[in-house]
């Protein structure tokens, strides 16, 4: 019976103390307004390290500036996501976006204080950019929304717009709000 019951305390312990990651879907319109910056860039180095506490990892993520689209005037960006790598230790957060040398997006930045930005809603704030084989265009492609549901292929919600046509919807949306006329988004089909 003192067995069990220390087990159970033990366990309740352990529980207790486990960190989870939650992160609200966010509509483009608030993914947009919530953020400091939106600006597409290419990704020029990633650097892990320790947080300050030296509790996790987290990668320094620095970025060559293409466009800026809100805020995020400048030739170089520098932000950071959780996890990352530093010698053998390895920290993996299930939802933070996670960057190579090379890649295009278009980035969601939010300031906190005097630290480096973050990528609003984690990967919410990453649209990956490619170029359209045929054309030569450079596309958006909308991040899943509802991890929940089943993912379908060629799902309309998830068709890749051309980059001029993002960057309008997050022009228009960032003009203050007397300027703008309301109109529903065609970047995440909402």
């Amino acid at each position: 019976m003192r067995r069990s019951v220390l087990v159970t305390v033990l366990v309740s312990l352990l529980v207790a103390s486990a960190d989870a990651t939650t992160v609200v879907p966010l509509s483009f319109e608030k993914l947009v307004t919530e953020s400091s910056a939106v600006v597409y860039g290419r990704v020029s180095s990633v650097r892990s390290q320790w947080t300050a506490d030296r509790r996790f990892i987290e990668s320094v993520v620095s970025i060559d500036v293409i466009q800026g689209m809100k805020g995020g005037t400048g030739e170089t960006l520098a932000f950071t996501v959780p996890g990352g790598q530093v010698g053998r230790y390895r920290n993996v957060i299930p939802g933070a976006p996670m960057f190579a040398t090379g890649d295009l997006a278009v980035f969601f930045l939010t300031a906190q204080g005097p630290r480096l930005p973050v990528t609003t809603g984690l990967t919410q704030g990453v649209y990956r950019v490619q170029r359209d084989a045929a054309s030569g265009a450079m596309l958006v492609m909308p991040p899943i929304r509802d991890s929940a549901a089943r993912v379908v292929r060629g799902d309309v919600r998830r068709k890749p717009v051309s980059l001029a046509s993002f960057e309008e919807s997050v022009r228009t949306i960032s003009r203050p709000s007397d300027n703008r006329k309301v109109a529903p988004s065609t970047v995440d089909g909402r």
